[in-house]
């Protein structure tokens, strides 16, 4: 049965001679953009994705993680030379995420909201006008979550799409009060949306398919496999 693999990693806690050893693992194109970044925190985060990313592509494969090929899509997605996996990567906060099935569309995204914005007036401005009218019913105290949570969803299928938000936020329309049903503006695909509550943002994911297996990466980049409808509850755990 076709279904989606979900390795979430907190890149701050990964044990430092684990970090070490990983850019080895990268290729040389890899290697150099890693240490063009300035930023210790998006460097770390970059090392991790990638690394992770070809271990668990080559394990899936069966081949050596250096013989994988990647090529850059028109619109900047990163994706496998022959295609056979999809896969997809997003940070925000202390989180980083990986997407992989074996067919797409397939797009990620967490929204942790920890920058203060002025939501209401964004939301005008670049959601759907039903989305809009729908957040100023709610509670004041309600809005920022809602809106980070249509984020969230919206930016997932843009990435799962492959044009980014560029595409425009609009065209990617949820009905939260039909049990937030996907009205599709943006093209002809059938994505399958879920989310789920994480350390008070939102992890949205874009597939061909609800089935989802969840693991959470230790200090030691060792899995242990999760039940996603309960992954609000073990991260919270997880954190502290």
């Amino acid at each position: 049965m076709l279904s989606v693999d979900l390795y979430l990693l907190k890149p701050a806690f990964v044990d430092t001679r684990q970090l070490n050893i990983l850019p080895a693992e990268l290729s040389p194109e890899e290697a150099s953009h890693w240490q063009g970044i300035r930023q210790p925190g998006r460097q770390r985060e970059y090392l991790l994705g990638r690394v992770l990313l070809r271990r668990l592509l080559a394990d899936r494969l069966g081949c050596p993680a250096a013989d994988l090929q990647f090529f850059t899509q028109d619109h900047g997605k990163p994706a496998l030379l022959d295609q056979q996996w999809q896969f997809n990567l997003s940070h925000s906060g202390e989180w980083l995420v990986l997407a992989l099935c074996q067919q797409g569309p397939l797009g990620v995204d967490i929204e942790m909201g920890s920058r203060r914005r002025a939501t209401l007036p964004l939301a005008e401005r670049f959601y759907a006008r039903s989305e809009y009218e729908w957040l100023l019913a709610l509670p004041e105290e309600e809005r920022d979550t809602a809106f980070y949570r249509l984020w969230s969803r919206k930016e997932a299928v843009l990435k799962a799409q492959g044009s980014g938000i560029a595409a425009g936020l609009d065209k990617v329309c949820f009905l939260p009060e039909e049990e937030w049903r996907l009205d599709n503006r943006l093209d002809d695909n059938a994505y399958q949306v879920q989310d789920w509550a994480l350390d008070g943002g939102w992890l949205s994911l874009a597939a061909p398919t609800l089935q989802t297996r969840a693991y959470l990466l230790d200090a030691c980049l060792k899995s242990t496999s999760l039940n996603p409808m309960l992954t609000h509850t073990i991260f919270r755990e997880s954190a502290s």
